[in-house]
């Protein structure tokens, strides 16, 4: 995982707590912050991350951080079902806005692997 630096692994630290605050409220005090606040955080930095602009000029290591920050997500969300939470904003496998969310993140894992391509001709 060479391809995250410290501000990357900053926000997945956060963005794993907000998640695991969302399927566990009982765990951190949940009178604090509602779950529209939660879901606009959520929102706000998995945005942020999907569009930042990078400094990478390197096609494959924007691919596998896309795919990393995917799969880790997709597999935190499922870990947290599994353990027996449920998500208080409504993340969950039979949302429809998570589907759309990982096929934007899809498209810009494709539009990356065409660049590489393009750029290796």
């Amino acid at each position: 995982m060479n391809f995250l630096n410290p501000y990357q692994m900053i926000y997945m630290i956060i963005i794993t707590l907000l998640l695991i605050y969302d399927f566990f409220p009982v765990l951190f005090l949940s009178d604090i912050v509602s779950p529209e606040v939660l879901l606009g955080v959520m929102i706000g930095l998995f945005l942020s991350v999907l569009f930042k602009k990078n400094s990478h000029t390197d096609h494959d290591v924007r691919i596998k951080e896309q795919l990393f920050y995917t799969l880790y997500l997709l597999s935190l969300v499922g870990m947290l079902t599994a353990l027996g939470g449920r998500s208080t904003i409504g993340i969950s496998f039979n949302d429809v806005f998570l589907w759309i969310v990982l096929l934007l993140s899809c498209y810009h894992i494709f539009s990356y692997w065409k660049k590489a391509k393009q750029s290796e001709t």
